[in-house]
């Protein structure tokens, strides 16, 4: 039986499955490969003149480096993907990914709810290439099946989020993904929410995953970082953009998010379980007009599926000054934007991650002005709800 994620996380040996004698002496740390450049008397030489192989092989850091491949390699077995490509930026994967796998002129399927980053994305980056876009609604698969079902209209990509931001509507991964392969169409699904741990989107037939691995991937607030996952074929398109665009990952970042893998199961239990607790006394306060979390819809965890709902919540308040008063009087609780470290943060999403939107536009897809997006992380959760529950005094 194949070692559980907790275990490979620790021993990335089994990855390749080491013989022992092979891994007699080895360092527990794992090593960092810093050059930036190599010699052309092995393999590489022939990987750079005919791009065959130039991802597997060193040549020059901007292609990769054992370190680079590694950690990749990590990432691939915990999503059960064939291959992953590690990027400079959560932005950087979502970038590439659209642009790789959706050709100029083509046809773009994107979920209602995302991460403003790829509003702008697709706002700017895909309209400029002539790209035509069609929302549907991630929790109603029937709204993506009239898309599929209209020739004029089928899409070479459709995108969802596992868990959206920031309202955390929860997407039905498993019937998109049905929905998708039937019309020969590939999903897309940015499972940064879901942490690497929650929901594996390949195993419920999406075509491609991406990480902002900044986020719970590293969980320590000092890397920016992202990752994309799925079959090779599908990575050698978007490494062809990768290396055109030179958007790769720094060896050290690379490291680094090695490092953090290693204690992801762990800080991801602690920071779910304490989500639960302030989820549920956020929902009866007086002063909270609404709290979204998914552990609040045990069905639809169970129809995306998604094993856990999350250390991701947001709550709303009466209006944007009552917000920031908020913002302003946490002490243990940090107002900073990202998420995913051991910090607990908080932001507004209307001043951070969504501010891009026109308020009109923000108001239809319900994000209040009021709205207090938290990242719960490994503090102790009643620390945690001290902070919370004395700043949310009048």
């Amino acid at each position: 039986m194949a070692p559980s994620p907790s275990t490979l996380l620790i021993h990335p040996d089994f990855l390749a499955n080491a013989p022992a004698h092979d891994r007699v002496g080895r360092p527990i740390a794992p090593a960092i490969e810093r050059s930036s450049t190599y010699t052309l008397d092995g393999p590489g030489a022939e990987a750079l003149a005919t791009g065959v192989g130039l991802r597997e092989h060193d040549v020059y850091a901007r292609f990769g480096t054992a370190t680079t491949r590694a950690t990749a390699a990590m990432i691939a077995a915990l999503e059960q993907g064939e291959a992953a490509l590690l990027t400079a930026s959560g932005m950087a994967a979502i970038t590439t990914a659209l642009t790789s796998l959706i050709p100029p002129s083509g046809r773009f399927a994107c979920a209602n709810a995302v991460y403003g980053g790829t509003e702008s994305v697709i706002r700017h980056d895909l309209a400029a290439r002539g790209i035509e876009t069609s929302r549907f609604d991630a929790s109603a698969p029937e709204t993506l099946a009239a898309i599929l079902d209209d020739p004029a209209r089928k899409p070479d990509l459709v995108w969802c989020e596992s868990i959206a931001n920031p309202l955390m509507q929860v997407a039905r991964t498993r019937e998109l993904a049905q929905l998708c392969q039937a019309a020969g169409v590939p999903l897309g699904v940015d499972a940064t929410f879901a942490g690497g741990v929650a929901q594996h989107p390949l195993t419920l037939g999406a075509s491609v995953v991406i990480h902002s691995a900044t986020k719970y991937l590293n969980g320590h607030s000092d890397v920016i970082a992202g990752v994309i996952i799925g079959a090779a074929a599908i990575i050698d398109r978007c490494f062809k953009t990768l290396s055109h665009a030179g958007c790769s990952i720094d060896p050290q970042a690379a490291w680094l998010l090695q490092r953090g893998l290693r204690t992801l199961p762990l800080r991801w239990a602690q920071a779910v379980g304490s989500a639960i607790l302030l989820a549920g006394r956020l929902r009866e306060h007086p002063r909270v007009r609404a709290v979204h979390y998914p552990g609040f819809d045990p069905a639809g965890l169970e129809r995306a599926p998604l094993t856990s709902p999350g250390a991701m919540l947001a709550f709303e308040l009466e209006d944007l000054p009552t917000a920031e008063r908020l913002l302003e009087r946490v002490r243990l609780c940090t107002h900073a934007p990202s998420l995913g470290g051991l910090e607990t943060l908080l932001c507004s999403p209307v001043k951070t991650s969504h501010t891009q939107l026109d308020p009109q536009t923000r108001r239809e897809r319900g994000i209040a002005d009021g709205l207090v997006r938290v990242s719960v992380g490994v503090e102790d959760p009643e620390d945690l709800w001290a902070d919370l529950d004395a700043a949310l005094a009048p």
